[in-house]
């Protein structure tokens, strides 16, 4: 009985898997992770990429977490290996910690699948929230920088997204577009739609495949631009 209700509580916590070659910023992420029982590291690679991503494919953990400490010229590539292993049913969110680059790259890493960027100068006790957020497939970036960064994504993916029309969509695909740009969750958009959780996200993946779009916030961003709300 006590196991059953071990495993039940256990299967609710979000698992996280960890990238970091410094023990230092190592050190400071476990803390901050094992104050909170919500979280589980199931991981911990500090080797290669490869084996980084073998540990994704295998593990398939709700959160990604990957720490640099200093700009690597490859990452765009590496987010991009990620989003295309948890494209299926098991989403891994991605979360880059280190110090925030310009705002053109924070849109450029976002448009391929980044979903948070945790400032290594922001307080530790931040990082469970972060964590929460972006596996709600929401968006996590440092406080006092939201603003100025999301008013370029709004300007260089709204701008990027013009081109394409909605006249390739269904009508019911159209609507499911519209409920995204209303920050509505997949299961919120099955009950408005009187639909399955399923029938929602293969209308996603459609959607995504006619606007030639790779994230949920590049869906939001067009329903906001094309005022379908």
């Amino acid at each position: 009985m006590n196991n059953k209700k071990s495993q039940a509580s256990d299967s609710k916590k979000i698992s996280v898997l960890i990238y970091c070659i410094s023990d230092l910023i190592l050190s400071g992420i476990l803390k901050a992770i094992d104050a909170d029982k919500e979280l589980e590291v199931v991981n911990i690679e500090k080797s290669t990429i490869e084996s980084f991503l073998e540990s994704i494919k295998t593990l398939r953990p709700n959160i990604v977490l990957f720490a640099n400490s200093e700009p690597l010229p490859n990452i765009r590539e590496i987010c991009k290996a990620i989003r295309d292993i948890s494209e299926d049913d098991k989403k891994s969110q991605l979360m880059l910690l280190g110090n925030i680059p310009s705002h053109e790259e924070v849109v450029s890493l976002m448009n391929v699948g980044v979903r948070g960027y945790f400032d290594l100068n922001d307080p530790a006790n931040q990082l469970p929230e972060a964590i929460r957020i972006i596996n709600k497939d929401e968006i996590w970036l440092p406080r006092d920088k939201m603003s100025s960064i999301m008013d370029r994504i709004i300007s260089v993916v709204g701008r990027d997204l013009k081109e394409k029309t909605l006249d390739q969509l269904t009508p019911t695909e159209f609507q499911v577009l519209r409920l995204i740009g209303q920050g509505k969750s997949n299961d919120e958009i099955a009950s408005a739609m009187f639909i399955s959780k399923n029938t929602v996200r293969s209308h996603i993946k459609s959607i995504y495949a006619k606007l030639d779009t790779h994230s949920r916030l590049q869906l939001a961003l067009y329903a906001i631009n094309s005022a379908l709300f």
